[in-house]
């Protein structure tokens, strides 16, 4: 998905738009910053930053940059998580139980 089409996206769900040099998107909602990075009109890096320095910074799987975008505020940082790349997925976690 190109940088417009995830600009508009977000503008639909309620994010605030930036556009950077690099060439690059950052979504901002709430205390949350999504910061995308492209190559042509693909994503190559996205990183997420959190309310009070959570997760500053880190990097997120691309396949779950529209799932970020769609969350609804509240559910935000639970999507992050599981975003998150090199985290433990819920779902891994809690097979094991």
């Amino acid at each position: 998905m190109d940088p417009d089409a995830i600009a508009r996206r977000a503008r639909r769900h309620g994010w605030t738009v930036e556009f950077n040099a690099d060439p690059g998107v950052i979504l901002r909602r709430r205390l949350w910053q999504l910061e995308i990075t492209f190559v042509g009109d693909a994503p190559s890096i996205a990183l997420v930053s959190g309310p009070e320095g959570r997760d500053v910074g880190r990097p997120v799987n691309l396949r779950s940059i529209n799932t970020l975008i769609r969350s609804r505020p509240d559910e935000i940082a639970q999507r992050v998580a599981e975003a998150i790349l090199g985290e433990p997925s819920a779902r891994t976690e809690d097979a094991g139980s």
